[in-house]
């Protein structure tokens, strides 16, 4: 009987304690492939997942830039380049006083207004072509000072959009693409003036401002005014008499008939990288000067593309550098904001050619990920970078950066045109 009982107990008993953990030790081997294998899963779809975010702002940010540029200096049939011409009439900037327009004197006047020049840069310091940046680890910071530009950035500028250092700013003017005929031009007494377009594009003047910048032109002759807007008409209210704002500016003949003018939307607007709203990223933004209603400006911004780490800009120059003699329409020249423009921030008639002879802009965009990247970039040279040959070298924070370049024409001003 007790045989019997041993060897039943002896068949029935369990796995061994070094059974126990043989299988354990497979176990756990099986759990930390599987877990490598989820975390190898997901460190490739933030990879995948980081450059195809990465690439889709690039082309917002792009789309944006272009549709702007390609319209600086368009001043209904004529464009700003036209109109500076030698013996050409100029632009009537009603921002101006009497003598001041009457005299050409565009420097005078408000740096928002200068529709003279279609295009306007600032360099960031140390970001031209061939020189080094290391970039900030870190969340982004607004600049000190206005200095960190070249030509420093005006006050009223800086002041208002808060900019991050190392990237480019530029600034466009230029009429809206579209435009209303119009329908009567009258005279209130000396003071002020109505411009009413056609009842059918009425909806060209109004919006939800009271408020506006706004141009009037002709194929000869191009004003820009600030207004109030009739949300009913469309009409704009100009604080200038028909005395002012339908005579040119040197020879004080009646221009604009209303069968023949045409009305616009005035835009002026300033391209930079700023910091967005979460407060971490880097974004691209686009602030549009607007009439303040009591003769000055103020500047609305908007977050337009996140992930915009630094904007870069080169700017193509005419092959004629004679500002006495017309330009070619041929692009023979590229320079930073710095040397264009007498390299000041506000420049005169004469230097002011400079900018009227820009016919191309490259830019340069280091776009980067909005989430870091599960592991460390092993080599460290990938995180070496060129944006229009300004040499950046990344920290090793685990975001995601790559680099777009591309060119564009400013309408109007390639082959004499």
């Amino acid at each position: 009987m007790t045989q019997h009982i041993s060897r039943y107990h002896a068949r029935s008993a369990g796995l061994s304690l070094i059974e126990l953990m043989i299988a354990m030790v497979i176990g756990v081997l099986l759990l930390l492939g599987l877990v490598q294998t989820m975390s190898a899963s997901r460190a490739a779809y933030q990879l995948s997942a980081g450059v195809a975010r990465t690439q889709e702002n690039a082309r917002f940010a792009m789309d944006y830039l272009q549709r702007d540029l390609r319209m600086a200096g368009h001043l209904g049939c004529v464009n700003d380049q036209a109109r500076m011409q030698p013996n050409a009439e100029g632009v009537n900037l009603l921002f101006m006083t009497d003598a001041q327009r009457l005299a050409g004197n565009y420097p005078a006047g408000p740096f928002a207004g200068r529709f003279d020049m279609g295009i306007q840069g600032f360099e960031a310091t140390g970001t031209a072509p061939n020189q080094g940046v290391n970039l900030p680890s870190g969340d982004p910071t607004v600049a000190a000072n206005a200095n960190s530009w070249s030509p420093a950035l005006p006050g009223t500028l800086f002041n208002d959009i808060e900019p991050v250092a190392g990237s480019d700013i530029i600034v466009m003017r230029y009429f809206s693409p579209v435009g209303a005929s119009l329908a009567s031009f009258v005279a209130n007494g000396t003071a002020t003036s109505t411009v009413t377009p056609e009842p059918a594009l009425a909806d060209v003047t109004t919006s939800a401002q009271a408020t506006g910048l706004f141009g009037v032109s002709d194929c000869t002759h191009a004003s820009v005014f600030a207004g109030a807007v009739d949300g009913g008409t469309g009409a704009v209210t100009v604080n200038s008499g028909a005395s002012q704002l339908n005579k040119s500016n040197f020879s004080g003949e009646e221009i604009y008939q209303p069968s023949q003018a045409v009305l616009y939307r005035a835009e002026a607007v300033v391209y930079y990288v700023g910091i967005g709203a979460s407060g971490e990223d880097p974004a691209l933004f686009r602030a549009r000067f607007e009439s303040n209603g009591a003769g000055g400006f103020n500047t609305a911004s908007e977050e337009l593309v996140e992930g915009v780490e630094s904007l870069q800009l080169l700017y193509g120059g005419d092959d004629q550098t004679d500002p006495a003699l017309r330009p070619t329409g041929y692009i023979s020249r590229s320079n930073v904001a710095s040397a264009i423009g007498g390299g000041v921030a506000n420049p005169s008639n004469l230097q002011a050619t400079d900018w009227r002879r820009v016919g191309s802009v490259q830019i340069g965009l280091l776009m980067r990920s909005s989430d870091r990247a599960a592991a460390q970039q092993a080599d460290a040279d990938i995180n070496a970078l060129s944006v229009l040959d300004v040499q950046m070298t990344a920290p090793q924070d685990g975001y995601y950066r790559s680099v777009y370049e591309n060119t564009v024409a400013l309408r109007n001003r390639l082959f004499g045109n």
